[in-house]
């Protein structure tokens, strides 16, 4: 029985398999705020943050999978997480029981978005920031949005709120919605204005190239009302061939990044980095609708700048379609653009000690590693930078991009490479080599078997004047906080 909208009653039971993701989890506080009752089911022990989340919320979360949590107490509906298929204990009674059940993405759509002007942020870099940065300046324009966002935002004490106002910013994903539905999450999320941002290739575990993913953006646009509500980044060669296959590059509101396209309503102008100790970077941004603005920003690198022009971009799609119930003036975007705080594992401090700095970075595509490393190099020059990687995910844990990374991590002075897991589902012809990954790097590269290895060796050389960016999809086994331990320690 699959879900259609308005089946789940008012303050009826909703049961979450696979909880601890930070989409579930979020959505599981979005229900739990709008009145429902919120339980939900791991198959292992949870770990902060998630756990400690729940725990705020007051959501039990059962472990590990059985046809016990179903039963204990039926749900009036149940939320399948992607990374579950059949075969799970409580996938099979649900199917067997004929219980309703969807995925999150979809309740999202059906009981969060349909009502609300839909802000969605698409593309392959960059939305967790575009989307903090969004919902933040909407909230202190006085907006009061609702989000979703698939970090956790400085400016927020989490990662999702319901809220009064009539907007509804959210992160847009590309990866399949769950094991009944296998199209991308953002194709439920009823997008009123679209930021598309930037497309590359990426999640080769389910993409065979790049025109697939593209063919997914392509349904996503043809969502949105008008295309004038397609906040273009028209400078970024994916967006760009969409629209043209779409016959849309004259219709959606144009955003320049890299000054490379006319005609553009809002584009990045001059980007000065600081030699401030906080890396904070003043940027002239131009635009038809308030001519020049000069935003000071935590905010560096190129990729960044990027996401404030397409910020920019919506809040003149916003005021278009009267879908602000504030008056908007370039002293307020100024302050609110620069009052943003950044967000949790994006180039985050983790500790500074004896003139040695400690960064953990969510990058892991080739492209945001090497962004990450030249946006770092620009606002710290002196520093020697050090980066860590762990090859984590489903995409990196395959070779299709195992040249990228001896281009893009090459650019650090010193490049560690963690352990890459062994995926049965991919080929042994196809799997990431870490030691071919040093081999084309030369000999300031090192690959290690075990995480721990990486650290014991990161702690004999690490010094004066060194910066270390830790760049993980996943945890890194936790060691970039032991070395910030080590570090503070040493403070006190």
């Amino acid at each position: 029985m699959a879900l259609d909208s308005g089946s789940l009653k008012p303050k009826g039971h909703v049961y979450f398999m696979g909880i601890a993701g930070t989409g579930m989890a979020s959505v599981a506080g979005l229900c739990r705020e709008a009145g429902y009752k919120v339980t939900g089911s791991e198959n292992d022990q949870i770990y902060p943050p998630m756990s400690t989340m729940l725990e705020e919320l007051k959501i039990p979360v059962a472990a590990p999978y059985a046809t016990a949590n179903i039963d204990r107490e039926i749900p009036d509906l149940v939320v399948v997480a992607n990374a579950l298929s059949r075969g799970n204990p409580e996938i099979e009674t649900v199917l067997t029981r004929d219980l309703p059940y969807t995925s999150f993405p979809k309740l999202l759509g059906d009981y969060f978005l349909k009502d609300r002007a839909s802000i969605v942020v698409a593309g392959t870099h960059g939305k967790t920031t575009t989307t903090s940065l969004m919902a933040h300046v909407l909230h202190e324009l006085g907006e009061d949005p609702s989000f979703m966002i698939g970090g956790i935002p400085r400016n927020f004490p989490r990662s999702f709120r319901l809220a009064s106002g009539a907007t509804f910013v959210i992160e847009g994903d590309e990866y399949d919605t769950a094991f009944f539905d296998k199209g991308p999450k953002f194709l439920h999320y009823r997008p009123k204005h679209l930021i598309a941002n930037n497309i590359e290739f990426d999640h080769a575990d389910i993409y065979k190239d790049v025109d697939a993913i593209e063919e997914q953006f392509e349904k996503l646009m043809a969502l949105v009302p008008t295309p004038d509500r397609i906040i273009a980044n028209v400078d970024d060669p994916g967006i760009a061939r969409v629209i043209k296959r779409l016959g849309l590059t004259e219709e959606v509101l144009r955003v320049g990044t890299l000054r490379k396209s006319p005609g553009t309503e809002v584009w990045v102008d001059h980007i000065t980095p600081s030699d401030k100790p906080d890396g904070r970077t003043t940027t002239v941004f131009g635009t038809k609708r308030w001519g020049a603005l000069t935003i000071d920003t935590v905010l560096n690198g190129t990729h960044n700048m990027a996401n404030i022009a397409q910020v920019l971009g919506c809040l003149i799609s916003l005021e278009r379609q009267g879908d602000l119930r504030s008056t908007l003036s370039p002293e307020r975007i100024v302050k609110a653009l620069g009052t943003f705080a950044g967000v949790k594992r994006r180039l985050e401090l983790l500790a500074s000690s004896q003139g040695i700095d400690i960064y953990e970075d969510f990058a892991h595509h080739p492209t945001a590693v090497s962004l990450v490393i030249e946006g770092f190099r620009k606002a710290h020059p002196k520093k020697r930078l050090i980066v860590a990687f762990e090859p984590k995910n489903a995409t990196s844990r395959r070779n299709i991009f195992q040249n990228d990374y001896v281009q893009m991590l090459g650019k650090a002075d010193r490049v560690l490479i963690g352990a890459c897991p062994q995926d049965k589902r991919v080929a042994d012809a196809e799997r990431m080599s870490t030691s071919a990954i040093v081999q084309g790097i030369g000999a300031k590269a090192s690959a290690f078997d075990s995480n721990e290895s990486l650290l014991e060796t990161l702690r004999k050389e690490i010094k004066t004047g060194d910066a270390v960016i830790f760049m993980s999809s996943g945890s890194f086994s936790g060691i970039q906080y032991k070395i910030a331990k080590d570090l503070s320690s040493k403070n006190q």
